[in-house]
């Protein structure tokens, strides 16, 4: 029988997890890869699982030198040959990249409850839930789902290691492994800066089982910093120093050539990915310098973690949304440490905002449907149809009853929510929940034909040659990744081999003139783009001659 008490605690994990699945699980299957990370990540998985040697990364049977560590990869070829015989291997390699948010959620929650007690490991799931940045990028196959997963997995260690030392730097030592082994040396830079950092600002930390904590902690890592480099090397110095030079030299602003000041770029785009997390963080800060209680772990450890990326990653190169997912989770484990102090006034306004936003996105969100699937209201299907002017709209009654189901579950849960300091939290992630699930489900096609290269390269299919190589100037690593993935060719590239004695050339033009630019000695056979990207266009040329 369940007592009371126990069923208290059931129902809320019950409805977190619920709430999880449904959050995660859309887009994970259903689409083909998309431009960017994902393309390239795939190349490398589909290079796995047609035999390239696991030390070495492979793009189009090319060693590729600026591939981070083959964590992800392996691990999505695993799971692709899993579920080869119901899945494609792109779906398969997806949801690798879904177990390892599973997992991030469930270090997330464990630190939170070490940190702050046990009612805020919830509270950091529907923190992180809720998080615009996340939104995208946990449904993608690319290796920061897998760095998640360290980081949150150190946090984790680190906190456990004041109770339990050995078991906490074995957390933490496998977490920083991963961390490395998923991307590469400045996230693990990082993380490291925030356990040296502990002791000096945490005086829980100052203690003779944190010495035990670190042993642990080298050793468990020690393994995932050494064996893979080792193999590497061995197999291929020269691609080692290349892979090294990228990792330390160029990504880095004080040896690259390229960048000589560091950047302001991840405090600049904290406001919107961070969100609602970073407005919670600061009213703890506030509250911790109020109270003077900014020594206590649940301050000093999240602060140290998010002070030392925004330190690491404000001098390396290159920025970008997915570089500052680490972020997200010391934010989150500040906001879930104010949810209990938060002022009624401003709970009240976050919780109002949270319906009012989500109602409006969902109302959005079934017009632009119509317009773009039912051609209503007429005035926006024609704006829409002139962005995807190839795009046919179609009826997918299971897609659309799902749909429907999101948003009456979101209407239920909203009218069954009973006043808490949780009701802001659990109103936004719901939110965001519906809007994931409305744009993965209404938007899954369109969204196809927009972001993935199966369109276009159906369209080159009937003009390869059955035999002949095939050169390429200009090509993203994307579409070479694409061109392996879907059609088995593996171009010689002019930039890295020079001039080919290959009768076809496969050209990357950021023209978006009609004309098609001449070449010496080469006719054009066949010319596309991606659909809604004219100055992304790919063109065939034959030699005249030969």
């Amino acid at each position: 029988m369940i007592t009371p008490s126990r069923e208290h605690q059931i129902v809320p994990f019950l409805l977190m997890l619920v709430l999880s699945l449904a959050w995660l699980l859309p887009g994970l299957v259903g689409h083909e890869p998309w431009k960017g990370d994902e393309a390239q990540t795939m190349g490398l998985i589909h290079s796995v699982l047609a035999g390239a040697p696991f030390a070495v990364p492979t793009l189009a049977g090319e060693p590729w030198p600026y591939a981070p560590p083959p964590l992800f990869s392996l691990a999505g070829a695993a799971f692709a040959q899993v579920f080869a015989p119901l899945l494609p291997a792109h779906d398969g390699a997806r949801l690798a990249g879904g177990t390892f948010i599973l997992l991030m959620l469930i270090f997330a929650a464990l630190t939170g409850r070490e940190l702050y007690g046990r009612e805020h490991g919830r509270l950091v799931v529907l923190v992180l839930i809720g998080s615009i940045g996340l939104w995208l990028s946990a449904h993608e196959s690319i290796p920061q789902t897998a760095l998640l997963t360290g980081v949150a997995m150190v946090g984790y260690g680190a906190a456990l290691s004041l109770r339990r030392p050995y078991l906490g730097g074995t957390l933490t030592g496998t977490g920083l492994g991963i961390s490395f082994m998923s991307i590469g040396f400045a996230e693990t830079l990082a993380l490291g800066l925030t356990l040296l950092a502990l002791p000096l600002f945490g005086p829980a930390w100052r203690q003779i089982s944190t010495l035990k904590a670190i042993a642990v902690a080298v050793l468990f890592a020690a393994p995932w910093w050494l064996i893979w480099p080792v193999a590497l090397y061995h197999d291929n110095p020269m691609l080692f120093t290349d892979w090294w030079h990228h990792q330390i030299q160029a990504r880095f602003i004080f040896w690259s050539h390229h960048h000589k000041t560091g950047t302001f770029y991840y405090l600049q785009f904290l406001p919107w990915f961070t969100w609602p997390a970073w407005p919670l963080a600061l009213w703890t800060l506030w509250q911790s310098i109020r109270r003077k209680t900014w020594t206590q772990t649940g301050i000093v450890l999240p602060l140290a973690m998010w002070a030392g990326f925004t330190a690491v990653l404000s001098v390396t190169t290159a920025p970008s949304p997915d570089q500052g997912l680490p972020m997200l989770l010391p934010l989150a484990w500040l906001a879930a440490g104010s949810t209990y102090t938060l002022r009624r006034g401003a709970a009240n306004a976050l919780y109002w905002f949270a319906i009012m936003t989500f109602a409006v996105v969902a109302a959005a969100a079934w017009i632009y449907w119509s317009a773009l699937d039912l051609g209503f209201p007429p005035q926006l299907a024609l704006h829409l149809h002139k962005l995807q002017p190839r795009y046919q709209g179609a009826i997918h009654p299971l897609l659309i009853g799902v749909a429907v189901i999101y948003c009456l579950a979101w209407i239920i849960l909203l009218l069954r929510m009973k006043r808490s300091p949780q009701r802001p939290l659990l109103a936004w992630a719901a939110g965001m929940t519906l809007a994931w699930g409305l744009a993965a489900n209404l938007f899954v096609h369109p969204l196809d034909e927009r972001l993935s290269y199966a369109a276009i390269m159906k369209s080159l299919e009937p003009h390869l040659p059955a035999r002949s190589c095939i050169a390429s100037r200009g090509v993203n690593d994307g579409a070479r990744a694409m061109l392996d993935y879907y059609l088995g060719v593996e171009t010689q590239r002019e930039e890295s081999v020079g001039k080919t004695s290959c009768r076809y050339l496969l050209v990357e033009d950021q023209n978006e003139s009609a004309k098609l630019p001449k070449l010496d000695g080469w006719r054009p056979v066949w010319h596309d783009s991606r659909l809604g990207h004219h100055a992304e266009r790919y063109i065939l040329y034959r030699a005249r001659h030969g």
